[in-house]
């Protein structure tokens, strides 16, 4: 297996694209306020639907720009950089901390007996694990990096203990074996305030939650899904187990070039502005291919791996 590259940032800051990265975390606030103003405005549903797409596609970005920060390739301060990162977050609706060490532990854990949501494990019960990946893909990871920062106000910190003890099998119970002191307070602070803004934006646009709950519903079910559509089916292997993915240029642009997963495995600094240019065209599968992949349920761990190998076209 590969070696795992340094994804702790601190001795790598960059953020040469800072102003750029600044924009767009710009045009994104505008458009989540536009999108989400425009969906109450008009009651058709022909409208509507529509929003709901790019809604959708936006979100991705949102999540991508966040990504950037966690490699500290948002801003060179690192307090700008932060900034960034709960701006985006509390439009995701999430604590960033929390999804900071979940993803630094994700290029450590990529295809590892934890990271293989495709695959039934010794050990593993086959209709749990089933079940368990149905939830995370149709929604259940959004959901729980939307609940658990509302509840760590209210929990003491001996809980991650309890909380890892399935990290074996499970990545996102990884985090909690990684989340040290000063990040469950982090969360604390980050959920308070980003509570605060929301009930502020809610207030000041008169914004539905019924409504609400209907567009981040969707973004759920999309982002969740497109969480496992790089690595499932990939090679048994924490870089080289990911797969870059074709977009058409509109989309690829929504999301930050986030689709080139490969490429930043296997250089977790590079900006998003570097990665299709970093990137081997030839070297791909269509995004949708994989995605529909993702629904197929998890089978029993294969004893020849011939079958990962990758395939481009």
């Amino acid at each position: 297996m590969s070696e795992v590259p340094i994804v702790e940032p601190e001795a790598h800051p960059k953020g040469k694209y800072a102003w750029q990265n600044l924009l767009v975390l710009f045009l994104q606030v505008c458009a989540w306020w536009t999108i989400l103003t425009a969906l109450h405005r008009y009651e058709s549903w022909a409208v509507r639907l529509p929003l709901l797409l790019l809604f959708c596609a936006m979100m991705q970005g949102v999540f991508s720009l966040m990504h950037e920060c966690f490699h500290r390739n948002a801003h060179p301060d690192k307090r700008i950089n932060d900034l960034v990162c709960w701006v985006g977050a509390t439009l995701f609706a999430t604590s960033p901390t929390l999804h900071r060490v979940q993803h630094w532990g994700h290029h450590v854990r990529n295809r590892t007996e934890a990271e293989r949501g495709d695959f039934i494990h010794s050990g593993e019960t086959a209709g749990k694990k089933i079940t368990l990946y149905y939830v995370a893909v149709l929604g259940g990871l959004w959901i729980s990096g939307f609940v658990f920062p509302l509840l760590v106000p209210f929990l003491p910190y001996c809980v991650v203990s309890y909380l890892a003890r399935t990290k074996r099998f499970n990545t996102y119970a990884g985090i909690f074996a990684n989340l040290k002191p000063q990040d469950w307070q982090r969360v604390r602070i980050e959920a308070v305030a980003s509570a605060a803004c929301w009930a502020l934006a809610v207030w000041l646009s008169g914004w539905s939650w019924p409504l609400l709950a209907i567009a981040y519903g969707c973004f759920a079910f999309t982002w969740s899904s497109l969480q496992w559509v790089y690595h499932l089916g990939a090679p048994i292997d924490v870089v080289e187990g990911a797969y870059n993915l074709r977009l058409p240029t509109p989309l690829r642009w929504f999301f930050l070039n986030f689709n080139y997963n490969l490429t930043h495995h296997r250089e977790p600094h590079r900006p998003w502005q570097e990665l299709f240019a970093a990137s081997n065209q030839k070297e791909t599968q269509p995004l949708w291919y994989r995605w529909a992949l993702v629904f197929k349920p998890p089978v029993p761990y294969p004893e020849d791996l011939s079958d990962l190998a990758k395939r481009y076209f």
